[in-house]
């Protein structure tokens, strides 16, 4: 309950408007309530992120484990990370703050660096099998190009999903991002 209580109030307010306080009232405790179970913001912040990003490897380590090529496996990956995607999730909002976080405090929140190393090595798999294939040059840096295959994949579905925020427009938002990458069936 309480972690709920976190993620939707950071979900809906920027990291430096959400209080403890707020948090608590969301999950029916005080503020100080919450200090019995995490020593800071910085705390819930870090546990209520990573259950979510556990949550979205898993969908995308789902999607990428379907027979195919990289475009079927990419494709699978699209629609199993649909949850996750979108300006209704909050996960845009967040990752802004994950950031800021990482930045400010790479040492309490290496637990948050870690994970996003795991999403990473499912996309660089993508893209090395892009290139083994022949769809991608080999002297392409599988590294930065799964990267940017991951942040494109999250970026752009979370930031044209803003601007085109019926969740009906979701399988139109995906179809064109199929379209520009060439993954389209």
């Amino acid at each position: 309950m309480l972690i709920a209580a976190a993620e939707e109030q950071f979900d809906t307010h920027s990291y430096a408007e959400v209080s403890m306080e707020s948090i608590g009232k969301s999950a029916g405790l005080s503020g100080p309530a919450i200090y019995n179970h995490f020593a800071s913001k910085d705390d819930l912040f870090l546990e209520t992120i990573k259950g979510r990003i556990v949550n979205y490897n898993r969908a995308i380590t789902i999607g990428v484990n379907v027979e195919g090529d990289w475009k079927d496996k990419y494709n699978n990956l699209l629609i199993e990370v649909r949850p996750f995607q979108g300006s209704q999730s909050g996960f845009q909002s967040i990752s802004g703050a994950v950031m800021n976080r990482l930045r400010d405090k790479p040492e309490k929140f290496a637990e948050l660096r870690e994970l996003r190393e795991e999403s990473s090595k499912v996309f660089r798999g993508l893209v090395k099998e892009a290139v083994d294939c022949g769809d991608l040059s080999d002297d392409v840096d599988i590294s930065i190009a799964g990267d940017l295959l991951m942040a494109i994949t999250v970026g752009a579905i979370n930031t044209v999903s803003f601007y085109h925020s019926d969740p009906r427009d979701m399988p139109t938002i995906v179809d064109a991002l199929k379209a520009l990458l060439g993954t389209r069936a």
